[in-house]
Formats: structure tokens, C-alpha cells, sequence
């Protein structure tokens, strides 16, 4: 039995450990925060897909869940990548106006990508698009 006199650990033994605890804490705090400091911010997208999957035509053919847009050009194959050079929002083709749209700010560019409408003023970027081995590669540009 511990007296009032007595006490399980002393004010200093307390004080120690807290500090203690707090550098193992801010110690194992410092890998994630490095490893997001080292993080490259801007990873330029990238995808794959087997030409066998995307029959291309002529008009512009969206590659699911991407920004990427695909079509069957007079020199081989296109792409695009659907970002407004205004603010970065994701635009769509429209097949009946042969036009980009942006739903953000109402820009519009034509069938190749030319600011038709602001208030953008440059064009849509071109993806890169290599054909291996039955794939289409993509590669989203550097704007």
C-alpha cells in the first residue's frame, strides 16, 4: 500500500518519460513527412491499352477513367489529352458540333484542339502516343 508520502513515480520520472514519448513520436514522424517532401508533385500520367480493345475511328473515342482521347488520324494514331488551357478542367468532344467543350468556363476548341471559343486562348495539348506490340502508350504532354 503506498502512503500520501509515497507515490509511484516522482514528478522528474513523469517529466522524463513525456519527453521521452514525444521524440519517439516526432522520430517516427519523419520518414512520412520526408517521404512527402521527396514526392515529385506533378507525375505526368500514363496509359496502356490494347489496340484490339479501342477500334479506332475517325471521330475522338475517350479511353475510360483518363483525360485521354484517342482517334484514327490521317497519319496514323492521335491523342489528346483533355485538359482546358484555361484552368486545367477536363473537357469532352462533342461528335455532332465537332467541338471540345469545357463545362467550366465555356471555352471551345475545334475538332484538333484550336481555341475556337475563350476564354482560353491556346490550344488543347497533344498526348504522345506510341503502338507496341498491340498496345496503344500514352503519355501525358508537359504543359
Amino acid at each position: 500500500m503506498l502512503t500520501l508520502d509515497q507515490t509511484l513515480y516522482s514528478r522528474r520520472q513523469v517529466l522524463s518519460l513525456g519527453r521521452k514519448t514525444l521524440l519517439v513520436l516526432g522520430i517516427g514522424c519523419l520518414y512520412p513527412v520526408s517521404h512527402y517532401l521527396r514526392a515529385k508533385e506533378n507525375q505526368l500520367a500514363v496509359a496502356r491499352i490494347a489496340s484490339s480493345e479501342m477500334p479506332l475511328k475517325i471521330h475522338w473515342q475517350r479511353l475510360s477513367q483518363t483525360r485521354f482521347w484517342l482517334r484514327q488520324g490521317n497519319d496514323g494514331v492521335e491523342g489528346m489529352w483533355a485538359s482546358c488551357t484555361h484552368l486545367g478542367c477536363e473537357v469532352s468532344y462533342d461528335p455532332e458540333q465537332e467541338l471540345w467543350l469545357c463545362p467550366c468556363h465555356g471555352s471551345r476548341f475545334n475538332r484538333d484542339g484550336q481555341p475556337v471559343q475563350g476564354p482560353a486562348v491556346n490550344p488543347l495539348a497533344r498526348a504522345e502516343v506510341q503502338e507496341k506490340g498491340g498496345f496503344y502508350l500514352l503519355h501525358q504532354p508537359v504543359v
